[in-house]
């Protein structure tokens, strides 16, 4: 698959996606009661059009970063030395777990964006790290650094003390369609 391809392929199925909602929905309106079949065609182009924009604008906020890990099915995890760079890691279904206590990052600013459409995002981090996380489940748990929210659209932001003072800061954007997220600083020190 060329470069270009694997960046015009997820808006590309977002936008298909959406419209495939709309043609849904618009069958659904019929002039027929709407019973059982009628509630279940609304449901699914509902869902329809928001996994599509879901994935229209996850892929308009990755495509400019530079390093990407894409995975359909499956789990990711991260591995003991990992050396974190710029980075885009998404998944369709399954979870992305990642440990950073022990692994190399850069110093100065540094972005990863974390992307699954339905599973478990789970993120530790050193305590001695400046970081900022935006989270955000349209439906799941999302739970950053001691701050918990449930339900529908959650939508959380946290920054840790101390941030712009650090000499090492990750930027971290999480985001699933039906999941959970978490992020907790951990004290142990790093290697």
């Amino acid at each position: 698959m060329t470069s270009r391809l694997r960046d015009v392929l997820p808006i590309t199925v977002g936008t298909y996606l959406v419209l495939l909602g709309v043609i849904f929905l618009l069958d659904s309106t019929g002039t027929h009661p709407i019973g059982v079949a009628g509630l279940v065609e609304g449901a699914i182009g509902l869902a329809m059009v928001a996994l599509g924009v879901l994935g229209v604008l996850a892929a308009l906020r990755v495509r400019r970063v530079s390093r990407r890990l894409r995975r359909a099915f499956g789990h990711v995890r991260s591995a003991e030395g990992w050396s974190i760079e710029d980075a885009v890691i998404q998944t369709v279904m399954g979870d992305i777990q990642l440990d950073l206590r022990d692994a190399s990052l850069p110093e100065g600013d540094t972005d990863l964006t974390l992307l699954c459409w339905i599973g478990e995002i789970h993120v530790v981090v050193p305590a001695d790290l400046g970081l900022d996380v935006t989270a955000q489940a349209i439906v799941g748990t999302v739970e950053v650094m001691g701050v918990r929210e449930e339900g529908v659209i959650r939508d959380i932001h946290v920054r840790s003390d101390g941030f712009d003072g650090s000499p090492r800061r990750l930027t971290m954007r999480l985001s699933t369609f039906i999941g959970e997220l978490s992020v907790e600083q951990d004290g142990r020190s790093r290697r």
